[in-house]
């Protein structure tokens, strides 16, 4: 019954998609809706589209390769151009020589097609920030997220439930493959609500409050405490355009009192998905023991993410010289390990080496210069605030190794590097404007 809603929530979804993108829509943007609706659409039937089907790539394999591979013929060349883009080609170039030095050539393009798909993605949505502003960008984009918020309500509706742990909690997911994918789409859909501005968007503070709850009916701790800085923000600005200067400081004040008896609630209401969390930070020395040496109880500390942590820093360590150096290349967890590392952090330095890591947290230290640096300071908040949430969860999850992930790194580097600069001077081609970027 599940799988035939979805088939018409799909088709609804795609009229909508339709309907958006021949009105007052750039190509660009255009571009960049359908290419996320795509990827909803296609993960919602997971049974068909997530085994191999050519050459041990997958329908949602073939699907990411074509929006990489059309991005790159849609998007003019200057606009992979822009400086703020150096850090990751410097990062997408360690992991290239990781790769080739290792030999992991299937891992490397696997990796680099989804760092490709980023990129074209941002691309495309800086270009529609520069033609039509954030904000209509943004309003837009939303009709992408229709039908996995549309499969959530129904699965919540229905009962249509998956068991994710041992203590008996339970994910509403829409009826999707996995609850850590899934969340970074919900994550996605909260940060674009919460950029577009007061007033644009009908019932926009009950639309956020409303996917607020569906992140935590998601059950999946990480992506909840990603989004608690984001929501703070969120609720803060809200009430400060609403009051007189002189109100300010004691209302403010409620609303904070509030907010933590609110965050005090949810951290009781869920102690034991949280609890694990207190643990860790309390033995944070288990992370560079050697995994023979963990007993059971401390295998079982977050997940056993710890005791998966320990055996990529142990095997790491214990490396020759050359590999701690470049990694082992992408994707070389699949041949020593049963699972990835749950630690983006942890993973890239396995993978990728000390020089892969460095010019990772190269990337990170810009982003989030970047976004202090810029002159509207209610958006310098958000995203700064929001990536530091992000890399919160990646230190438990690894959202960048998902497609769903990425399409959250796009659409907050987009935001970013959109606002700052401007075009210098647009020129015409076959009646069409194209923006050309100066550095």
């Amino acid at each position: 019954m599940f799988e035939g809603l979805k088939v018409v929530v799909g088709l609804i979804s795609f009229i909508m998609v339709y309907r958006t993108i021949t009105g007052n829509c750039n190509k660009y943007l255009a571009f960049a809706i359908c290419a996320i609706w795509l990827r909803f659409f296609l993960s919602a039937f997971h049974t068909i589209t997530y085994p191999s089907l050519v050459a041990g790539f997958s329908i949602n394999a073939l699907g990411s390769i074509g929006v990489a591979g059309l991005g790159l013929l849609l998007i003019p060349t200057s606009a992979f151009l822009l400086k703020k883009y150096f850090p990751f080609f410097l990062f997408c170039l360690c992991i290239a020589i990781s790769g080739f030095v290792n030999m992991k050539i299937p891992g490397t393009i696997n990796v680099l097609v989804k760092w490709c798909y980023f990129l074209v993605l941002a691309s495309s949505l800086v270009i529609s920030i520069r033609l039509q502003g954030q904000n209509t960008t943004l309003k837009k984009l939303l009709v992408a997220f229709t039908m996995p918020v549309a499969l959530q309500v129904l699965s919540i509706a229905l009962g249509q439930v998956k068991a994710t742990e041992a203590d008996g909690s339970a994910s509403y997911i829409g009826g999707y493959n996995h609850e850590a994918a899934f969340s970074m789409v919900i994550v996605s859909f909260i940060f674009v609500i919460g950029l577009i501005n007061r007033g644009t968007l009908s019932f926009r503070t009950a639309l956020f409050s409303l996917s607020l709850l569906l992140l935590i009916l998601v059950n999946y701790r990480t992506s909840i405490l990603t989004i608690i800085p984001i929501a703070a923000v969120f609720y803060f600005t809200l009430a400060e355009q609403r009051l007189e200067p002189s109100q300010k400081a004691p209302v403010m004040m409620v609303i904070a009192i509030i907010l933590c008896f609110v965050f005090i609630a949810l951290s009781v209401s869920m102690r034991e998905r949280f609890s694990d969390i207190g643990l860790l930070l309390g033995n944070l020395d288990l992370m560079l023991k050697a995994p023979i040496y963990f007993s059971d109880s401390e295998r079982d500390i977050m997940s056993s993410r710890v005791y998966i942590w320990s055996q990529y820093i142990d095997a790491f360590r214990n490396a020759e010289l050359l590999n701690q150096l470049l990694g082992f290349g992408p994707d070389s967890w699949k041949g020593r390990f049963n699972l990835y590392a749950h630690n983006t952090f942890v993973s890239y330095l396995y993978e990728y080496g000390v020089l892969g890591f460095v010019s990772f947290i190269f990337v990170c230290i810009t982003i989030l210069i970047n976004a202090l640096k810029l002159s509207d300071k209610k958006l310098s908040k958000v995203i700064a605030l929001s990536f530091v949430g992000f890399l919160a969860m990646n230190m438990a999850t690894m959202p960048l190794w998902n497609i769903e992930g990425l399409i959250f790194f796009s659409i907050l580097n987009a935001v970013l590097i959109g606002y700052k600069k401007k075009p210098k001077h647009c020129r015409y081609s076959s009646g069409k404007r194209e923006l050309l970027y100066a550095n």
